[in-house]
């Protein structure tokens, strides 16, 4: 039954070593709902760019537009398979908040280098020792963060043994005010592998080196040009090289179309010594950017070092194969983010594209895998800047993730012990078999380093689904061939090639689907389908060779008799005679669940991912566990409370004894709000008098509290401030203000808190204090009597903190871009499906039915979803989560009914009887496969539905989306795919008989006879 079966075993052994080593030492990232991770909140200098004339002004009038862009770039950079899971939204006006999965960090080891000079107060640029290469090599070439004494940096990138593009006191640390000496330990603290994603521009141009000729056709020469650019430089010593690029002749800038850039520092040459005189070309069609680029690969030079392949798009193709003819033997530059990353010779002509080399010091293959994804997916209108970075908790609390955990487990032994029960021997091969798809699709997710979401929870349910099934089709064929009298050998031979091709039709045209949606969809939907993708293969290849391995290995051994038990047996339920009773039935649910579902508010049926919301800090006096601040938090009255999402910064405490800080994002009333509105500042002072009523007990108090006893001029109190300041300053500013016989001690808390108790002037009272106070530590009078900002001895400003320090207006994940591009992916898909289904079953009106199935199945569960949210029952809100559902239960609806269409076409040439009496037949040939299949799936989402019921989190939804989605995708199957596939195939046996009626009578008339069809 099974050649080479040798080689099989080998095969399969290897792929799951192969597997679980990838599990094992790659392991999962945990997403956002299940681990929480890393959140960068980063500003937008629309008014630098517009000045800098990097933006039009038409651009600047549509800033939200341009975000929208902008927050697509990045999403394509950070998650270009769609298997990161991060949450990236607008926050007000000019922010971008980017939420992370995982800690941001891949160093498993120390790694600890060494300056090589000394390395001066505010240099950016810094030296290592070379001396050992496998230290060097530990430091990322696309950035990182490192740490030298107490002070932290943040580098941008590594070229040989310089670190160039650094940030000084990185995270708050402070800066060091005096030399570091060569020998000072460089310590690596974070590989940082977003960052560099995120804010590079990935602006790309291609210039040639600029010629005599050029300098003198203008009147002017080399010498005189950088004599120039020398002048500006001096003046502006960390101003960007575009901004000299940009000036006009008049104001001392270069001349027309030429334009200066550095070759890489290399941490010895001056800046000057390294700017190269470019040549914009007069020829509008020989200017050339990242946005001409069709395709960008990872290549290697002529030596076989990593290097960057490119093409053009076709309609720049021949003009750049014109330009590097006309410049045959000249210097072009490839220019990226304003610096030379190579600038080679042309020794012929490139037709249509070429390779970009690393310059000085090469590309590593890091380099190159990040310039790829940078290019492909684009380059920035503005430079991010990074305004503040937080570690953040979970979303969904620890109780939920458990639940899910053993909701899962708990389904999976389900399973499992059914296959036992019922299948008996065969029942243990398909256990193995599911087990062994399961562990060599995680594997494979491991080793793309996926992160494990609800989304990708959805895929892995759907390919268990579809991996017992095939299983199950495969016993039920060799069950039927039993029943025939096949001996156990002919059976099992029989059975597998009947469910072959049921089990490629099914899984095919999932995969289909799932391709159409990775390659053309985004975000969460490409997840999904990397998710399912992986899944189709291996549940397929585990059915159709480890199973019949498995299989022939038994009968190798002897077997007398596949006994299994048989719940269903042979049946002849009239399923079309009920078409008539199904078909306006299920009409009377959609139409009455979408009117249900269309009635009800945005905030009620719509989740944060589409309707946005805002978001706030929180802190607490006292560490909090982060269940009881959630717990307090949905005591808010209204939809702060009913659809809060509060996760613990972790910095400020830990598991064990709390936390002081949380960050809590809600949706809200109003939409469109933009921060600085009236709107918007009506919703932070709603906002904050309603967290403060019910968190009142717990919030820190500040910015200060003051304490005046009666009668008495002791007075006490306590001063919250954002940041430390010396305590000296502290006492300083007290007795400035009339206090005396100060006495002041730190507190421990979320900010810098300080205790003091003093004596106070006997005319004040309380009020006039408090007032004092508040205005003594924010200004004070300088010699001309005017009031100016009071700074502490290290030049900083005494911030008060305040308990909800910032709330901000945050919009939707899902913005018309990302919507836009799911609903064409999926519409693509469906068309796709439809095209496979024409090609293998010979008619259009097979890939028609399954989709009205599939479409019946969408509308009812959206239907059923508005009606418990109407009635309050269940929290299922249309969210990224909910999408996923969605997806899940297309797939499963289209496998279903593609297995029972299969067997309408296998019966169709071998049985007599009317096209309704071959599909009842078909229908009940299939019902046992359906049943068993469905009941498996259902027990795995119900039990997670009833593991979450009434606990008001996302996996309740999630789990009921699911259970809705399974119950009418197999329903539909049969009493809507294949009414609509009779009627279908009615009409066109009609249609067809009258043109051959038609076709008769002409025939009668002209005495010709039809021509035959082709065969």
């Amino acid at each position: 039954m099974v050649e080479n079966a040798g080689r099989k075993v080998t095969l399969i052994l290897t792929l799951l070593i192969v597997s679980g080593l990838s599990l094992w030492l790659m392991g999962f990232r945990l997403g956002l709902d299940l681990q929480g991770g890393t959140r960068l909140k980063y500003r937008l200098p629309f008014e630098d760019a517009l000045a800098a004339k990097m933006i039009t002004p038409a651009e600047y009038a549509d800033k939200e537009a341009l975000t929208r862009q902008m927050i697509g770039i990045i999403r394509e950079r950070i998650d270009p398979y769609g298997v990161r899971s991060p949450e990236i939204r607008a926050e007000g006006e000019d922010r971008i908040v980017i939420e992370l999965p995982g800690t941001g960090t891949d160093v498993a080891e120390d790694v600890e280098g060494q300056l090589a000079r000394d390395l001066p107060a505010g240099v950016r640029t810094i030296n290592l020792a070379g001396d050992d290469p496998e230290t060097l090599r530990k430091f990322p070439g696309t950035g990182g963060i490192i740490q030298i004494g107490k002070e932290m940096l943040h580098y941008r990138k590594r070229q040989d043994t310089v670190l160039t593009g650094v940030d000084r006191g990185y995270s708050g640390t402070q800066k060091h005010v005096v030399d570091q000496p060569a020998g000072t330990p460089v310590r690596l603290i974070n590989t940082d592998p977003w960052r560099n994603l995120i804010e590079n521009v990935g602006d790309l141009a291609f210039l040639i080196r600029a010629k005599v000729t050029d300098f003198s056709a203008q009147g002017s020469d080399e010498v005189s040009e950088k004599a120039r650019l020398a002048t500006w430089l001096e003046g502006n010593p960390s101003a960007d090289i575009r901004a000299f690029n940009r000036l006009p002749r008049d104001q001392g800038g270069p001349m027309e179309r030429l334009r200066w850039n550095p070759r890489a520092d290399d941490g010895v040459t001056p800046l000057l010594d390294r700017m190269q005189p470019l040549i914009v070309q007069a020829n509008e069609d020989w200017r050339f950017t990242g946005d001409h680029l069709e395709s960008v690969t990872p290549s290697q030079d002529d030596l076989g070092f990593p290097a960057v392949g490119f093409e053009m798009v076709t309609a720049k193709r021949e003009a750049f194969t014109d330009f590097t003819k006309a410049h045959r033997n000249e210097l072009m530059a490839i220019v990226i983010n304003g610096e030379i990353a190579t600038m080679p010779n042309i020794n012929s002509t490139l037709p249509g594209g070429g390779i970009i080399m690393g310059g000085v010091g090469g590309f590593t293959s890091e380099d190159v895998n990040n310039l790829v994804t940078i290019l492909r997916s684009g380059s920035l209108k503005i430079k991010p800047e990074l305004e503040h970075q937080e570690r953040v908790g979970a979303s969904l609390g620890e109780d939920y993730v458990r639940r899910g955990l053993y909701s899962c487990l708990l389904g999976l032994a389900a399973v499992l012990t059914f296959l036992l029960t019922y299948y008996r021997r065969l029942g243990v091969f398909a256990a193995i078999s599911l087990l062994s798809s399961l562990v060599m699709m995680l594997g494979a997710l491991a080793f793309t380093k996926a992160t494990l979401t609800l989304p990708g929870v959805a895929g892995i349910i759907l390919t268990v689904g579809m991996a017992v099934d095939a299983n199950i089709l495969i016993f039920e064929r060799i069950r039927e061939e039993a029943l025939r009298g096949r001996k156990p050998l002919q059976a099992a031979k029989d059975g597998f090639a009947n469910a072959f091709s049921t089990i490629i039709d099914a899984n095919l045209t999932t995969l289909i689907t799932a391709l159409i949606l990775y390659k053309f969809g985004t975000g969460p939907v490409r997840g999904f389908a990397t998710t399912l993708s992986i899944g189709i293969i291996t549940s397929v290849f585990s059915a159709l060779v480890i199973t019949r391995l498995l299989v022939h290995l038994q009968l190798e051994r002897g077997i007398d008799a596949w006994n299994m038990m048989r719940l269903v047996k042979d049946t002849k339920f009239q399923f079309m005679s009920k078409a008539r009773l199904a078909i306006p039935a299920s009409i009377v649910v959609i139409v009455a669940g979408l009117v249900v579902f269309g009635s009800l508010d945005d905030k009620a049926k719509l989740g944060i991912d589409f309707l946005g919301g805002a978001t706030m800090t929180v802190r607490t006096e006292r560490p909090q566990a982060v269940e009881d601040m959630r717990a307090l938090v949905r005591e808010i009255p209204g939809i702060i409370g009913e659809s809060a999402e509060v996760k613990a910064i972790l910095a400020s405490g830990d598991k064990a004894k709390g936390y002081n800080q949380f960050r809590v994002t809600f949706k809200t009333d109003g939409s469109g709000l933009q921060d600085g509105s009236a709107g918007a500042e009506d919703l932070e002072d709603t906002v904050e008098n309603e967290v403060r009523q019910v968190l009142g007990a717990v919030l820190e108090k500040g910015p200060f509290t003051v304490e005046l006893q009666a009668d008495s001029t002791a007075a006490s109190g306590t001063l919250y401030f954002e940041a430390a300041h010396p305590e000296a300053d502290i006492r300083t500013v007290l007795a400035e203000l009339g206090l005396s016989d100060i006495q002041l001690e730190r507190v421990t808390g979320p900010t810098a808190a300080y205790h003091f108790e003093a004596t106070a002037a006997v005319e004040q009272s309380q009020e006039e204090l408090i007032a004092l106070l508040k205005s003594g530590f924010e200004l004070k009078r300088n010699e001309a009597g005017e009031n100016i900002e009071r700074l502490d001895s290290e030049d900083e400003a005494f911030a008060w903190a305040n308990p909800i320090p910032n709330i901000a207006v945050v919009g939707a994940q899902v913005v018309t871009e990302l919507r836009d591009k799911a609903v064409f992916a999926i519409l693509l898909s469906l068309f796709a499906a439809v095209m496979y289904i024409r090609v293998r079953f010979a008619e259009y009106s097979y890939g028609f039915a399954a989709v009205v199935a599939l479409v019946h199945d969408v509308l009812v569960t959206l239907g059923v979803l508005g009606v418990v949210i109407w009635l309050d029952l269940v929290d299922a809100e249309i969210s990224l989560a909910m999408v996923a559902a969605f997806l899940t239960i297309i797939g499963y609806s289209l496998n279903d009914t593609i297995v029972v269409f299969d067997r309408i076409r296998e019966n169709l040439p071998r049985m007599k009887g009317s096209f309704s009496e071959i599909i009842n037949v078909s229908i009940n040939q299939t019902l046992s496969r359906t049943i068993l299949t469905s009941a498996t799936t259902l027990v795995t989402v119900l039990i997670l539905f009833l593991f979450n019921f009434n606990t008001r989190n996302v996996l309740e939804g999630f789990a009921f989306a699911l259970t809705v989605g399974v119950l009418v995708g197999t329903y539909s199957s049969m009493f809507i795919a294949c009414p609509v596939l009779l009627w279908l195939e009615t009409h066109r046996a009609k249609g067809e008989g009258a043109a051959e009626s038609k076709a008769k009578g002409k025939k009668k008339k002209t005495g010709l006879e039809p021509a035959p069809a082709t065969p």
